[in-house]
Protein backbone atom coordinates (compact mmCIF):
# COMPACT_ATOMS: atom_id res chain seq x y z
CA UNK A 1 0.00 0.00 0.00
CA UNK A 2 1.28 3.47 -0.86
CA UNK A 3 0.61 6.92 0.57
CA UNK A 4 -1.70 7.67 -2.40
CA UNK A 5 -4.14 5.11 -1.07
CA UNK A 6 -3.88 5.80 2.65
CA UNK A 7 -1.64 7.92 4.88
CA UNK A 8 0.63 6.60 7.65
CA UNK A 9 2.05 3.47 6.04
CA UNK A 10 4.76 1.50 7.86
CA UNK A 11 7.38 2.13 5.18
CA UNK A 12 7.00 5.88 5.49
CA UNK A 13 7.17 5.68 9.27
CA UNK A 14 10.31 3.55 9.08
CA UNK A 15 12.02 5.97 6.72
CA UNK A 16 11.12 8.86 8.98
CA UNK A 17 12.48 7.04 12.01
CA UNK A 18 15.61 6.10 10.07
CA UNK A 19 16.29 9.73 9.10
CA UNK A 20 15.37 11.43 12.35
CA UNK A 21 16.73 8.91 14.88
CA UNK A 22 19.16 6.33 13.45
CA UNK A 23 21.20 8.70 11.29
CA UNK A 24 21.37 11.41 13.96
CA UNK A 25 23.18 9.25 16.48
CA UNK A 26 26.73 7.88 16.44
CA UNK A 27 26.52 4.24 17.38
CA UNK A 28 23.13 3.63 15.74
CA UNK A 29 24.42 3.82 12.13
CA UNK A 30 27.30 1.48 13.07
CA UNK A 31 24.95 -1.05 14.64
CA UNK A 32 22.71 -0.80 11.58
CA UNK A 33 25.60 -1.57 9.24
CA UNK A 34 26.62 -4.51 11.43
CA UNK A 35 23.08 -5.90 11.28
CA UNK A 36 22.79 -5.38 7.53
CA UNK A 37 26.11 -7.16 7.00
CA UNK A 38 24.68 -10.34 8.51
CA UNK A 39 21.87 -10.42 5.93
CA UNK A 40 22.74 -11.78 2.51
CA UNK A 41 22.56 -9.13 -0.19
CA UNK A 42 21.60 -6.25 2.07
CA UNK A 43 25.01 -4.57 1.89
CA UNK A 44 24.15 -3.76 -1.73
CA UNK A 45 21.09 -1.74 -0.68
CA UNK A 46 22.10 1.92 -1.19
CA UNK A 47 19.05 3.24 0.66
CA UNK A 48 20.41 1.87 3.94
CA UNK A 49 24.18 1.48 3.61
CA UNK A 50 25.10 4.79 1.99
CA UNK A 51 23.14 7.06 4.37
CA UNK A 52 24.68 5.25 7.35
CA UNK A 53 28.19 5.64 5.97
CA UNK A 54 27.60 9.32 5.20
CA UNK A 55 26.36 9.90 8.76
CA UNK A 56 29.43 8.15 10.23
CA UNK A 57 31.89 10.06 8.04
CA UNK A 58 30.22 13.37 8.84
CA UNK A 59 30.70 12.79 12.57
CA UNK A 60 34.29 11.56 12.15
CA UNK A 61 35.17 14.83 10.39
CA UNK A 62 33.48 16.95 13.04
CA UNK A 63 35.61 18.96 15.44
CA UNK A 64 36.25 17.07 18.71
CA UNK A 65 34.82 20.02 20.61
CA UNK A 66 31.46 19.40 18.91
CA UNK A 67 31.26 15.73 19.91
CA UNK A 68 28.34 15.42 22.33
CA UNK A 69 27.32 11.83 21.69
CA UNK A 70 28.42 8.66 23.45
CA UNK A 71 31.42 6.76 22.08
CA UNK A 72 33.66 3.85 23.08
CA UNK A 73 37.18 4.68 24.25
CA UNK A 74 39.02 2.10 26.34
CA UNK A 75 42.68 3.10 26.05
CA UNK A 76 44.81 1.95 29.01
CA UNK A 77 45.24 4.72 31.55
CA UNK A 78 42.53 6.92 30.05
CA UNK A 79 39.82 8.15 32.41
CA UNK A 80 37.14 10.36 30.94
CA UNK A 81 36.47 12.09 34.26
CA UNK A 82 39.95 13.59 34.26
CA UNK A 83 39.61 14.83 30.69
CA UNK A 84 37.82 18.04 29.73
CA UNK A 85 38.25 17.54 25.97
CA UNK A 86 37.40 14.71 23.59
CA UNK A 87 40.45 12.79 22.25
CA UNK A 88 41.05 13.18 18.53
CA UNK A 89 40.84 9.43 17.94
CA UNK A 90 37.53 9.06 19.80
CA UNK A 91 35.90 7.32 16.80
CA UNK A 92 38.46 4.62 16.06
CA UNK A 93 37.20 1.87 18.38
CA UNK A 94 33.57 2.03 17.29
CA UNK A 95 34.46 2.07 13.58
CA UNK A 96 36.73 -0.96 14.07
CA UNK A 97 33.61 -3.04 14.73
CA UNK A 98 32.59 -2.80 11.09
CA UNK A 99 33.16 -5.40 8.39
CA UNK A 100 36.40 -4.93 6.44
CA UNK A 101 34.86 -3.60 3.20
CA UNK A 102 32.77 -1.02 5.06
CA UNK A 103 35.74 0.03 7.18
CA UNK A 104 37.94 0.38 4.11
CA UNK A 105 35.32 2.50 2.33
CA UNK A 106 35.00 4.86 5.29
CA UNK A 107 38.77 5.24 5.70
CA UNK A 108 39.22 5.85 1.98
CA UNK A 109 36.63 8.64 1.93
CA UNK A 110 38.06 10.23 5.08
CA UNK A 111 41.56 10.22 3.58
CA UNK A 112 40.33 11.88 0.39
CA UNK A 113 38.95 14.81 2.37
CA UNK A 114 42.43 15.45 3.86
CA UNK A 115 40.78 16.90 6.95
CA UNK A 116 42.45 14.43 9.34
CA UNK A 117 46.21 14.05 9.87
CA UNK A 118 47.87 10.84 8.58
CA UNK A 119 48.79 9.81 12.13
CA UNK A 120 45.09 9.71 13.04
CA UNK A 121 44.34 7.46 10.06
CA UNK A 122 47.24 5.28 11.16
CA UNK A 123 45.80 5.04 14.66
CA UNK A 124 42.47 3.84 13.23
CA UNK A 125 44.32 1.13 11.28
CA UNK A 126 46.23 0.16 14.43
CA UNK A 127 43.00 -0.25 16.40
CA UNK A 128 41.41 -2.30 13.62
CA UNK A 129 44.47 -4.55 13.37
CA UNK A 130 44.48 -5.18 17.13
CA UNK A 131 40.84 -6.26 16.96
CA UNK A 132 40.89 -8.41 13.82
CA UNK A 133 44.43 -9.79 13.51
CA UNK A 134 46.09 -12.42 15.76
CA UNK A 135 48.39 -11.23 18.50
CA UNK A 136 52.04 -11.72 17.39
CA UNK A 137 52.84 -13.04 20.87
CA UNK A 138 50.40 -15.87 20.24
CA UNK A 139 51.32 -16.69 16.65
CA UNK A 140 54.37 -18.72 17.72
CA UNK A 141 52.12 -20.97 19.80
CA UNK A 142 49.56 -21.13 17.01
CA UNK A 143 52.23 -22.14 14.52
CA UNK A 144 53.23 -25.03 16.76
CA UNK A 145 49.68 -26.38 16.82
CA UNK A 146 48.33 -28.95 14.41
CA UNK A 147 47.27 -28.00 10.91
CA UNK A 148 43.64 -28.75 11.77
CA UNK A 149 43.60 -25.77 14.13
CA UNK A 150 45.21 -23.48 11.58
CA UNK A 151 42.37 -23.76 9.12
CA UNK A 152 42.64 -22.33 5.66
CA UNK A 153 39.65 -20.13 6.36
CA UNK A 154 41.32 -18.51 9.36
CA UNK A 155 44.54 -17.86 7.48
CA UNK A 156 42.70 -16.54 4.44
CA UNK A 157 40.72 -14.10 6.58
CA UNK A 158 43.85 -12.88 8.36
CA UNK A 159 45.68 -12.48 5.05
CA UNK A 160 42.81 -10.44 3.60
CA UNK A 161 42.63 -8.13 6.62
CA UNK A 162 46.41 -7.70 6.77
CA UNK A 163 46.85 -6.87 3.10
CA UNK A 164 43.96 -4.40 3.24
CA UNK A 165 45.46 -2.62 6.27
CA UNK A 166 48.87 -2.38 4.62
CA UNK A 167 47.33 -0.91 1.47
CA UNK A 168 45.57 1.77 3.56
CA UNK A 169 48.62 2.96 5.51
CA UNK A 170 49.27 6.61 4.58
CA UNK A 171 52.47 7.22 2.66
CA UNK A 172 53.59 10.03 4.97
CA UNK A 173 56.52 9.05 7.27
CA UNK A 174 55.48 8.49 10.88
CA UNK A 175 51.81 7.86 10.11
CA UNK A 176 52.22 4.56 11.96
CA UNK A 177 54.94 3.48 14.40
CA UNK A 178 57.88 1.27 13.52
CA UNK A 179 56.81 -1.27 16.13
CA UNK A 180 53.37 -1.54 14.52
CA UNK A 181 54.97 -2.18 11.13
CA UNK A 182 57.17 -4.95 12.56
CA UNK A 183 54.12 -6.44 14.25
CA UNK A 184 52.36 -6.56 10.89
CA UNK A 185 55.48 -8.18 9.41
CA UNK A 186 55.32 -10.98 11.98
CA UNK A 187 51.66 -11.57 11.18
CA UNK A 188 52.43 -11.47 7.45
CA UNK A 189 54.80 -14.40 7.94
CA UNK A 190 52.14 -16.28 9.87
CA UNK A 191 49.21 -15.81 7.46
CA UNK A 192 51.31 -16.18 4.31
CA UNK A 193 50.87 -12.67 2.93
CA UNK A 194 51.86 -11.88 -0.65
CA UNK A 195 55.51 -11.07 -1.43
CA UNK A 196 54.56 -7.51 -2.36
CA UNK A 197 52.91 -6.98 1.03
CA UNK A 198 55.96 -8.34 2.86
CA UNK A 199 58.28 -6.21 0.75
CA UNK A 200 56.29 -3.07 1.57
CA UNK A 201 56.37 -3.86 5.28
CA UNK A 202 60.12 -4.57 5.16
CA UNK A 203 60.75 -1.29 3.37
CA UNK A 204 58.66 0.84 5.72
CA UNK A 205 59.75 -0.85 8.95
CA UNK A 206 63.39 -0.46 7.89
CA UNK A 207 62.94 3.31 7.59
CA UNK A 208 61.65 3.41 11.17
CA UNK A 209 63.86 0.71 12.68
CA UNK A 210 65.17 3.10 15.35
CA UNK A 211 61.70 3.01 16.97
CA UNK A 212 61.76 -0.76 17.49
CA UNK A 213 62.53 -2.97 20.46
CA UNK A 214 64.77 -6.06 20.27
CA UNK A 215 61.74 -8.34 20.73
CA UNK A 216 60.12 -6.79 17.64
CA UNK A 217 62.86 -8.35 15.50
CA UNK A 218 62.14 -11.90 16.71
CA UNK A 219 60.08 -13.06 13.72
CA UNK A 220 59.26 -16.80 13.87
CA UNK A 221 59.59 -18.90 10.74
CA UNK A 222 56.24 -20.32 9.56
CA UNK A 223 57.91 -23.65 8.78
CA UNK A 224 59.55 -23.89 12.20
CA UNK A 225 58.17 -21.65 14.98
CA UNK A 226 61.15 -22.49 17.19
CA UNK A 227 63.49 -20.64 14.82
CA UNK A 228 63.63 -16.98 13.83
CA UNK A 229 63.65 -15.50 10.36
CA UNK A 230 67.12 -13.95 10.33
CA UNK A 231 66.96 -13.19 6.62
CA UNK A 232 63.97 -10.92 7.06
CA UNK A 233 65.73 -9.00 9.83
CA UNK A 234 68.71 -8.51 7.53
CA UNK A 235 66.35 -7.15 4.87
CA UNK A 236 64.82 -4.71 7.39
CA UNK A 237 68.28 -3.55 8.50
CA UNK A 238 69.36 -3.16 4.87
CA UNK A 239 66.43 -0.83 4.24
CA UNK A 240 67.52 1.25 7.21
CA UNK A 241 71.11 1.44 5.97
CA UNK A 242 69.94 2.54 2.53
CA UNK A 243 69.16 5.93 4.05
CA UNK A 244 72.86 6.41 4.82
CA UNK A 245 73.71 6.22 1.12
CA UNK A 246 71.60 9.24 0.30
CA UNK A 247 72.87 12.81 0.66
CA UNK A 248 71.95 13.92 4.18
CA UNK A 249 71.22 17.63 4.80
CA UNK A 250 73.38 19.15 7.54
CA UNK A 251 70.35 19.73 9.77
CA UNK A 252 69.49 16.01 9.53
CA UNK A 253 72.96 14.62 10.25
CA UNK A 254 72.53 14.77 14.02
CA UNK A 255 69.20 12.98 13.87
CA UNK A 256 70.62 10.24 11.63
CA UNK A 257 73.58 9.68 13.95
CA UNK A 258 71.19 9.31 16.87
CA UNK A 259 69.02 6.89 14.89
CA UNK A 260 72.07 4.86 13.93
CA UNK A 261 73.21 4.59 17.55
CA UNK A 262 69.74 3.43 18.63
CA UNK A 263 69.61 0.82 15.86
CA UNK A 264 73.06 -0.48 16.91
CA UNK A 265 71.84 -0.91 20.49
CA UNK A 266 68.66 -2.66 19.32
CA UNK A 267 70.53 -4.93 16.93
CA UNK A 268 73.17 -5.98 19.47
CA UNK A 269 70.42 -6.86 21.96
CA UNK A 270 68.79 -8.92 19.20
CA UNK A 271 72.13 -10.69 18.66
CA UNK A 272 72.19 -11.67 22.34
CA UNK A 273 68.92 -13.53 21.86
CA UNK A 274 70.09 -15.20 18.65
CA UNK A 275 73.34 -16.23 20.36
CA UNK A 276 71.38 -18.45 22.74
CA UNK A 277 70.45 -20.77 19.86
CA UNK A 278 72.83 -23.70 20.25
CA UNK A 279 72.32 -24.69 16.60
CA UNK A 280 73.13 -21.27 15.15
CA UNK A 281 76.35 -21.57 13.06
CA UNK A 282 79.28 -19.37 14.03
CA UNK A 283 79.80 -18.25 10.42
CA UNK A 284 76.20 -17.12 10.17
CA UNK A 285 76.44 -15.31 13.51
CA UNK A 286 79.58 -13.45 12.41
CA UNK A 287 77.96 -12.48 9.13
CA UNK A 288 74.89 -11.20 10.97
CA UNK A 289 76.95 -9.22 13.49
CA UNK A 290 79.04 -7.65 10.73
CA UNK A 291 75.95 -6.67 8.77
CA UNK A 292 75.87 -3.48 10.82
CA UNK A 293 78.70 -1.16 9.71
CA UNK A 294 81.48 -0.31 12.15
CA UNK A 295 80.57 3.37 12.20
CA UNK A 296 77.11 2.56 13.61
CA UNK A 297 78.48 1.15 16.87
CA UNK A 298 79.73 3.98 19.04
CA UNK A 299 80.56 1.44 21.75
CA UNK A 300 81.00 -2.33 21.66
CA UNK A 301 79.54 -3.31 25.04
CA UNK A 302 76.40 -4.76 23.43
CA UNK A 303 78.42 -6.65 20.82
CA UNK A 304 80.69 -8.02 23.54
CA UNK A 305 77.69 -9.26 25.53
CA UNK A 306 76.32 -10.98 22.43
CA UNK A 307 79.64 -12.67 21.63
CA UNK A 308 80.15 -13.68 25.25
CA UNK A 309 76.66 -15.23 25.24
CA UNK A 310 77.50 -17.12 22.05
CA UNK A 311 80.75 -18.41 23.55
CA UNK A 312 78.90 -19.51 26.67
CA UNK A 313 76.22 -21.39 24.72
CA UNK A 314 78.76 -22.95 22.32
CA UNK A 315 81.60 -24.22 24.55
CA UNK A 316 82.96 -26.58 21.89
CA UNK A 317 84.11 -23.88 19.47
CA UNK A 318 87.59 -24.24 18.05
CA UNK A 319 90.36 -21.76 18.77
CA UNK A 320 90.02 -20.32 15.25
CA UNK A 321 86.26 -19.84 15.68
CA UNK A 322 86.67 -18.08 19.02
CA UNK A 323 89.33 -15.87 17.48
CA UNK A 324 87.03 -15.10 14.54
CA UNK A 325 84.27 -14.01 16.91
CA UNK A 326 86.45 -11.83 19.09
CA UNK A 327 88.06 -10.09 16.13
CA UNK A 328 84.81 -8.18 15.70
CA UNK A 329 85.24 -6.49 19.11
CA UNK A 330 87.13 -3.20 19.20
CA UNK A 331 88.77 -3.10 22.61
CA UNK A 332 89.05 0.68 22.39
CA UNK A 333 85.23 0.94 22.26
CA UNK A 334 84.57 -1.08 25.42
CA UNK A 335 83.55 0.70 28.59
CA UNK A 336 85.72 0.30 31.74
CA UNK A 337 83.17 -2.12 33.19
CA UNK A 338 83.16 -4.21 30.02
CA UNK A 339 86.97 -4.28 29.88
CA UNK A 340 87.19 -5.37 33.51
CA UNK A 341 84.73 -8.16 32.83
CA UNK A 342 86.50 -9.24 29.65
CA UNK A 343 89.95 -9.35 31.27
CA UNK A 344 88.64 -11.92 33.74
CA UNK A 345 86.65 -13.87 31.13
CA UNK A 346 88.34 -17.22 30.41
CA UNK A 347 86.08 -17.80 27.41
CA UNK A 348 88.01 -15.17 25.45
CA UNK A 349 91.24 -15.92 23.55
CA UNK A 350 94.44 -14.93 25.31
CA UNK A 351 95.35 -12.56 22.52
CA UNK A 352 92.26 -10.43 23.14
CA UNK A 353 92.88 -10.33 26.88
CA UNK A 354 96.40 -9.04 26.25
CA UNK A 355 95.03 -6.37 23.94
CA UNK A 356 92.64 -5.37 26.71
CA UNK A 357 95.53 -5.11 29.14
CA UNK A 358 97.39 -2.85 26.74
CA UNK A 359 94.29 -0.67 26.41
CA UNK A 360 93.97 -0.51 30.18
CA UNK A 361 97.62 0.50 30.43
CA UNK A 362 97.23 3.22 27.80
CA UNK A 363 94.08 4.59 29.44
CA UNK A 364 95.74 4.59 32.83
CA UNK A 365 98.77 6.37 31.40
CA UNK A 366 96.61 9.00 29.73
CA UNK A 367 94.53 9.65 32.83
CA UNK A 368 97.24 11.75 34.48
CA UNK A 369 100.99 12.17 34.65
CA UNK A 370 101.15 11.34 38.35
CA UNK A 371 99.23 8.10 38.06
CA UNK A 372 101.27 4.93 38.49
CA UNK A 373 100.81 2.64 35.49
CA UNK A 374 100.97 -1.10 36.24
CA UNK A 375 103.84 -2.56 34.15
CA UNK A 376 103.63 -5.69 32.01
CA UNK A 377 105.56 -8.65 33.38
CA UNK A 378 107.99 -10.26 30.97
CA UNK A 379 109.75 -13.59 31.12
CA UNK A 380 112.63 -14.30 28.67
CA UNK A 381 111.32 -11.59 26.32
CA UNK A 382 107.89 -13.24 26.01
CA UNK A 383 104.81 -11.96 27.79
CA UNK A 384 103.87 -14.46 30.48
CA UNK A 385 100.77 -14.19 32.54
CA UNK A 386 98.57 -16.49 34.51
CA UNK A 387 95.16 -16.15 36.04
CA UNK A 388 95.23 -16.89 39.75
CA UNK A 389 92.77 -16.66 42.63
CA UNK A 390 92.66 -17.46 46.32
CA UNK A 391 91.99 -21.18 45.95
CA UNK A 392 94.24 -21.56 42.94
CA UNK A 393 91.43 -22.44 40.56
CA UNK A 394 89.66 -19.77 38.55
CA UNK A 395 85.91 -20.12 37.99
CA UNK A 396 84.38 -19.42 34.55
CA UNK A 397 83.61 -15.74 34.36
CA UNK A 398 80.07 -14.78 33.46
CA UNK A 399 78.48 -18.12 34.34
CA UNK A 400 75.93 -16.34 36.47
CA UNK A 401 74.64 -14.07 33.78
CA UNK A 402 77.57 -12.41 32.04
CA UNK A 403 78.46 -8.78 31.87
CA UNK A 404 76.17 -6.41 33.68
CA UNK A 405 75.11 -3.19 31.95
CA UNK A 406 76.84 0.08 32.72
CA UNK A 407 75.89 1.34 36.13
CA UNK A 408 74.90 -2.09 37.46
CA UNK A 409 77.04 -3.92 40.03
CA UNK A 410 79.08 -6.83 38.80
CA UNK A 411 78.28 -9.49 41.34
CA UNK A 412 80.32 -12.59 41.97
CA UNK A 413 83.29 -11.25 40.02
CA UNK A 414 86.25 -9.37 41.38
CA UNK A 415 89.23 -8.37 39.37
CA UNK A 416 91.06 -6.39 42.05
CA UNK A 417 94.25 -5.57 40.20
CA UNK A 418 96.28 -6.39 37.14
CA UNK A 419 99.93 -6.92 37.91
CA UNK A 420 102.11 -6.12 34.93
CA UNK A 421 105.83 -5.58 34.61
CA UNK A 422 107.79 -4.59 31.59
CA UNK A 423 111.44 -5.52 31.08
CA UNK A 424 113.94 -3.24 29.40
CA UNK A 425 114.03 -5.30 26.22
CA UNK A 426 110.23 -5.62 26.03
CA UNK A 427 109.65 -1.89 26.37
CA UNK A 428 111.09 -1.51 22.87
CA UNK A 429 108.85 -4.17 21.33
CA UNK A 430 106.21 -3.06 18.86
CA UNK A 431 102.54 -4.02 19.20
CA UNK A 432 102.89 -6.65 16.47
CA UNK A 433 105.96 -8.14 18.13
CA UNK A 434 104.09 -8.31 21.44
CA UNK A 435 101.12 -10.04 19.83
CA UNK A 436 103.41 -12.56 18.11
CA UNK A 437 105.09 -13.16 21.44
CA UNK A 438 101.69 -13.64 23.05
CA UNK A 439 100.66 -16.16 20.44
CA UNK A 440 103.91 -18.02 20.98
CA UNK A 441 103.35 -17.92 24.72
CA UNK A 442 99.76 -19.06 24.29
CA UNK A 443 100.95 -22.14 22.47
CA UNK A 444 103.31 -22.97 25.31
CA UNK A 445 100.67 -22.64 27.98
CA UNK A 446 101.39 -19.14 29.27
CA UNK A 447 98.39 -17.23 30.59
CA UNK A 448 97.46 -13.86 31.99
CA UNK A 449 98.17 -13.35 35.68
CA UNK A 450 95.51 -11.48 37.58
CA UNK A 451 95.96 -11.00 41.32
CA UNK A 452 92.69 -11.57 43.15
Amino acid sequence: MTESVAKGNVIVKLESFFQSCILQGWKDPIVTLQSVGKLTGWLDNPRIVQPCMDAIIEKILAEPSKVTWSYTYTRPGYTRKDRHSVPKDWWTEDVSELELDLFRSIISIVRVTKKLPPALIGEALHVYACKHLPDPMETQGLLAQSSTVRTEETLAKGKRVLESIVSMIPSEPGSVSGRFLLRLLKIANYVGASPSTKAELVRRSGRQLDEAMPSDLLIPLPSNPQEYDVGMVEAVLENFLVQLRWPIPPEESGRMLGSMARVATIFDSYLQVIAQDTDFPVSKFCKLAEFLPEMARQEHDGLYRAIDTYLKEHPDLSKAERKRLCQMINCQKLSPAARSHAIGNDRLPLRMIVQLLFVEQERAGGAGGNRVVPPVRSSNGVLAARVTQDDGARPRQGSDGGLQRRGEPVQGRRVKSVEMRRSTSESRMTWKEKERAVEKGEGSGSKIRLNQ
